[in-house]
C-alpha cells in the first residue's frame, strides 16, 4: 500500500512538472515569443560558422550591421528570449573571438567580437540561425557554397579592391530630442551594407561611414543647443571616401550606436546624478521623534 502511495505521488509530481513546462509553453507562444536555446561555432570549409538554436524556425531575416573599428558583427532578434543559460561565449575561433548577448525587452543583440572586420552571410537550417563569416575576398561565391545546407538570406559581404568601388550616397540627416533629456542623431544610409567606425575623442563623438559619398544638401553643421541635450553640434563632411559624421557634446554623457537596416541611430544621453536630499534621506531611516524640553524640569538636572 506504501509503495502504491509513492507511485502515485511521484505520478502526481511528473504531472505537475508537464503541465507547468506546457503552460510557461503555450504563454510564450501566447505573447508571440520565441528564445534562444544555445549558441555553438565551428569551422566549415575554412570559414567560421555560428549557429544559433532557436525554440522556433524564423519566418523573416533579422536586421545586423558590421563595425569596422572594434570589429563586430550584430544581429538584432526581436521577440527573442535569452535560455541560453549565459551570456557570454569564448570561441577563439580563427577570426572568431566571442560572442555576447545582450537582452533588450523582447529582442536579443547578438554581438560576434572578431580579429579583424569581415562580411557575413545568414542561413535558415529548420529552426536554427547560421552566421557565417566571409573571407576576405570571393564573397559571392562563399554565399554560394551555403546554399546546399539550408536557405541563404542575406549576406553582408566586405569591401571590394580599392579602385572597383563605387561610392553610395547617404541619404539623410536628422536630430531629435528624447523625453529623457537624450538626442538622438539618425542617418539614412543608402544600404544595410555600409560599414561604420564610431569612436570618441573627449567631448567629441565621430563616425566615419566607409565607401560613402555626401550630397551637396547634406554638407551641413546643425547647431541643437537650443534642445537642451548634452548634443550641441552635429555636422557631415567629406573625407576621401568616406563620410565624417562629429557630434560634439558637453557635460556628463554617455552614448549608444547601432544600425538597424539603413538607418544608423547615435543616442547621446545625460548621465544622472542623484541629488543631495536624496542621498541624505536614504542615509536616514527609523520613526521620527519630537522632544520638548520644559526649562522648569530641566533646570534642576544641569545644575
Amino acid at each position: 500500500m506504501t509503495g502504491n502511495w509513492f507511485g502515485l505521488a511521484a505520478m502526481a509530481a511528473v504531472g505537475r512538472g508537464m503541465l507547468t513546462a506546457l503552460s510557461i509553453l503555450s504563454a510564450t507562444a501566447a505573447l508571440g515569443q520565441n528564445s534562444l536555446q544555445g549558441l555553438s561555432a565551428a569551422m566549415q570549409g575554412g570559414q567560421e560558422m555560428v549557429t544559433l538554436d532557436l525554440a522556433q524556425g524564423l519566418s523573416e531575416l533579422p536586421p545586423g550591421f558590421v563595425l569596422q573599428s572594434p570589429a563586430r558583427i550584430a544581429l538584432d532578434l526581436p521577440g527573442m528570449l535569452n535560455q541560453a543559460g549565459r551570456s557570454s561565449f569564448e570561441f577563439r575561433l580563427g577570426r572568431l573571438k566571442s560572442a555576447s548577448l545582450v537582452q533588450s525587452g523582447e529582442r536579443l543583440r547578438l554581438v560576434l567580437n572578431l580579429q579583424e572586420s569581415t562580411g557575413y552571410s545568414l542561413r535558415l537550417n529548420g529552426r536554427s540561425l547560421v552566421v557565417l563569416l566571409l573571407p576576405p575576398a570571393g564573397a559571392a561565391g562563399a554565399v554560394g557554397n551555403v546554399g546546399a545546407a539550408g536557405t541563404v538570406l542575406a549576406a553582408a559581404a566586405p569591401l571590394p579592391p580599392a579602385g572597383s568601388r563605387t561610392l553610395e550616397a547617404l541619404r539623410d540627416l536628422d536630430f531629435r530630442p528624447g523625453t529623457d533629456g537624450a538626442g538622438r542623431i539618425i542617418v539614412a544610409l543608402a544600404n544595410d551594407q555600409v560599414g561604420v567606425d564610431v569612436r570618441q575623442q573627449g567631448q567629441t563623438l565621430v563616425a566615419e561611414f566607409l565607401q560613402s559619398s555626401l550630397p551637396e544638401g547634406l554638407r551641413r553643421r546643425m547647431d541643437v543647443t537650443d534642445f537642451a541635450t548634452p548634443v550641441q553640434t552635429v555636422s557631415l563632411s567629406q573625407a576621401g571616401d568616406r563620410v565624417r559624421l562629429v557630434v560634439e557634446a558637453k557635460g556628463a554623457w554617455t552614448h549608444t550606436a547601432y544600425q538597424a537596416e539603413r538607418q544608423f541611430v547615435l543616442d547621446v544621453a545625460p548621465l544622472r546624478a542623484e541629488g543631495a536630499r536624496g542621498s541624505a534621506a536614504a542615509a536616514f531611516s527609523g520613526k521620527k521623534y519630537r522632544l520638548i524640553f520644559r526649562t522648569s524640569m530641566c533646570a534642576p538636572c544641569c545644575r
